[in-house]
């Protein structure tokens, strides 16, 4: 019979050679990790159809339903507010997961929290009548989705070795595209009826984020818990950019190429209503298309650009060719003047975010200043992608007006602002060092 005690320590002994808890890690095997990697990417295409079905058209099929006239304005002050919130919430998510000791481990509260917030917010969006509640709904599904993000790649840290995340990683970066996929094709058969059209990807991210809960082997942590000091608080939202010039550099990138994206995707469902003239019934459809066009060539090139990546040891130049793609595609976006050539600059700018997709995030995940606690730089880091936004937001009502007449505000300068965002991130990747 075992005393209590020696359970106790031959618990601990266990929890402390878990993956990414302390200094031994012992990775699951291949078997495990396989199914391990299929319920990472499931979660994240799950929490990508919720949160990217709200951007690209949910959230301006209630906007435009709120109020036709202002929704350009309403999506504007929504975006900048779930930016803000997303700033906040990103380290700080990320820091309580890294110090948390719960019974339950470091990451599985985190995906059940994700999955609640994403049931909320989905309910409240189909219920909102007025602006705040809409702007409540937003933040939300917001913070469901950057919970969900931040677990779900500090899962994979802790749990894959690094020489072995590259395919991981590249699988992963597929989520969010596959899941805005997932998203539109589901928004073909209901118009612009917004109870399927929100609730069927809430439930896809509320269901996968579950499974995920429940299959991980997310071990508790052994150690004490730091003590809280206004220090610790503060470091929760700073890393050093002079001590850790190679993440602040990686930042720097990435938050640049993000702005170009955010350029299209978050003004593109009124970009077709106004620029394009189609109806809102089927503004869905049109959407699905670019996301098809967008997911496909991600699909396709993604995983080929990573195994040559890796076989060459190489991430700099595939980014650097990435952003500049994109750029292209944003520029062909801001001559588009019809939805086929529209549909061509989405088919460009999706071949630049598969190139990226597949390399950007390996070396992210060699910089990270503190690899034992990876959750909170990681999310410091997805700051980057998520903080062109509220910069976007706040930028294109003036650049909507510079030019703009009575056909509608003018696009093409908001576009070309983020070609050029895009291609300057990507040289910036090239002043990281420890890096190839």
């Amino acid at each position: 019979m075992t005393h209590p005690t020696q359970r106790q320590s031959a618990s601990a002994t266990a929890d402390a050679s878990a993956p990414g808890i302390t200094g031994n890690q012992f990775p699951p095997p291949a078997s495990s990790r396989r199914g391990l990697v299929f319920l990472l990417v499931l979660a994240m295409v799950g929490a990508g159809a919720a949160q990217m079905s709200a951007a690209l058209l949910t959230l301006t099929l209630k906007a435009t339903e709120l109020d036709a006239a202002t929704a350009t304005t309403t999506i504007s002050i929504s975006s900048a507010v779930a930016g803000i919130l997303t700033l906040i919430a990103l380290p700080l998510v990320g820091a309580l997961s890294d110090r948390s000791r719960s019974r339950w481990g470091r990451r599985r509260p985190f995906l059940l929290l994700a999955a609640l917030a994403f049931s909320v917010g989905g309910v409240l969006l189909v219920a909102a009548g007025t602006v705040p509640l809409f702007v409540l709904a937003h933040l939300v599904i917001t913070f469901g989705f950057v919970t969900a993000n931040v677990s779900v790649i500090a899962l994979l840290t802790d749990q894959l070795p690094e020489d072995g995340r590259g395919p991981a990683t590249a699988l992963l970066s597929m989520g969010t595209p596959l899941g805005a996929l997932f998203g539109m094709a589901v928004a073909v058969p209901f118009g612009d009826n917004l109870v399927p059209l929100v609730g069927i990807p809430t439930a896809l991210a509320v269901l996968s984020l579950l499974a995920l809960a429940l299959k991980v082997r997310d071990l508790r942590h052994p150690e004490r818990r730091p003590r809280s000091t206004a220090a610790a608080l503060l470091g929760i939202f700073w890393v050093n950019p002079i001590r850790h010039s190679a993440f602040a550099w990686v930042f720097t990138s990435r938050m640049l190429v993000f702005s170009g994206v955010a350029a299209l995707n978050g003004y593109q469902a009124i970009y077709m209503l106004q620029r394009l003239h189609l109806e809102p019934s089927s503004l869905g459809t049109a959407i699905l298309m670019t996301v098809v066009l967008n997911a496909g060539i991600t699909m396709l090139v993604a995983p080929v650009i990573g195994r040559i990546s890796d076989r060459l040891g190489v991430r700099k130049p595939f980014i650097l060719a990435a952003a500049v793609i994109l750029g292209l595609g944003l520029v062909l976006a801001s001559t588009a003047s019809n939805l086929p050539m529209y549909l061509v600059a989405c088919t460009v700018v999706g071949l630049g975010q598969g190139v990226y997709f597949a390399v950007e995030l390996v070396l992210a995940t060699q910089i990270l200043p503190d690899k034992t606690n990876p959750a909170k730089d990681l999310g410091i880091l997805k700051i980057a992608d998520n903080l062109p936004v509220t910069i976007v937001s706040a930028l294109a009502p003036v650049l909507l007006a510079i030019g703009a007449t009575s056909a509608g505000p003018n696009f093409s300068a908001l576009f070309l602002a983020g070609a050029m965002a895009s291609i300057i991130g990507g040289f910036a990747i090239l002043f990281v060092r420890g890096a190839r």
